[in-house]
This record gives C-alpha cells, structure tokens and sequence, in this order.
C-alpha cells in the first residue's frame, strides 16, 4: 500500500493514522515462500520540525512456513513496534548517498509493503520449529519421529557416512 505524505510535508495535515492492508506482498524467507494467514497494523505519521516526520507502527503479522526439522505446517506470529524519524528533506540520491536503507521512501510515498517486508525478515527467527523438542524426520525413510519412530536400524550407519566414518577412524587414538 501507497500511503501519500504530501500533506504532512507541506504543513497542511499535523498528523495521519492509518490501519493499511498489504497488497501483494510475498514473503520469502530461506528460498521458501510464506503464506501470510493474518495481521493487522496501525500506523501513525506525526509532523516534526523541518519536515521530519516521526513514524511509528504497531501490530503483528501470523505467517504460516514449515518446520525446518519435521516440514510440518508452524505459524509464525511476528510483532512489530517500530519508530522511526523520517527525514522528508533528502532526495532519492541523497538516501543512495548517505546510504540510507529506507527503501520504502519515494519522495512522498511511503511504500507500507517494502517496509513490513523489511521487517519480517529483520524480525523472523533463525530456526523455524514447531516446537522446542522437535524429533525431526528419519533420515533413512522420512518418516515424521514426532508422530513414533520408525523400523529403520540405527545401528547400522548411513552408506553416505561410511566414508566419513572410515576417515574418523584412521585418526581414532588406539
């Protein structure tokens, strides 16, 4: 969502609160796209001294992804509270320049999706899991060990890690 500042900048409006909806914003996060399920936001732009605009955003926004452990379906319930002081005086160049990363500033328009992307990937955490103890699956058959184990003999090790067992035993202290 476009949202036009210019009646903050020339003076005319003080102050503007806003509860935006996201258009088409995908979320892709470790090469996996993820599903926007629910949010919701309330933004406000207050008028400061020589065109700053103090910024502030509330809310949360529910993301459903898949357990990097298990690939079961987890909802991801990321908070946002941020503020920010928006300096309306620089120029695009002047943002490039300074090297501000406020790419959701165009002149006038505060482009509310770029930011909220922006958020979610600064906000969203390392490791995605269903939950804490998570088993994970059987590398071996794939079966889903939160849901049992599986027939598959432990014992005998993987033909991949044969190898690598092989190199760990050559330098194994007798």
């Amino acid at each position: 969502m476009l949202i036009d500042l210019f009646n903050l900048v020339d003076g005319s409006q003080k102050k503007m609160v806003l509860n935006p909806k996201l258009d088409e914003c995908e979320i892709t996060y470790q090469g996996e796209n993820l599903e926007i399920k629910d949010y919701s936001f309330e933004v406000e732009f207050r008028l400061g001294e020589k065109k700053h605009i103090d910024f502030k955003c509330v809310g949360n926004i529910t993301l459903q992804g898949k357990c990097d452990l298990c690939l079961e379906p987890v909802d991801i319930t990321i908070n946002i509270d941020e503020r920010r002081d928006l300096d309306m005086n620089k120029t695009d160049e002047d943002r490039i320049e300074d090297l501000d990363e406020s790419a959701y500033i165009n002149d006038t328009k505060f482009d509310f999706d770029i930011f909220i992307h922006d958020e979610i990937l600064v906000n969203m955490p390392m490791k995605i899991l269903c939950r804490d103890d998570c088993k994970g699956i059987c590398n071996r058959c794939g079966a889903n060990l939160n849901l049992g184990s599986c027939d598959c003999d432990k014992n005998k090790p993987d033909s991949q890690m044969s190898k690598i067992l092989d190199i760990f035993n050559q330098f194994k202290e007798v």
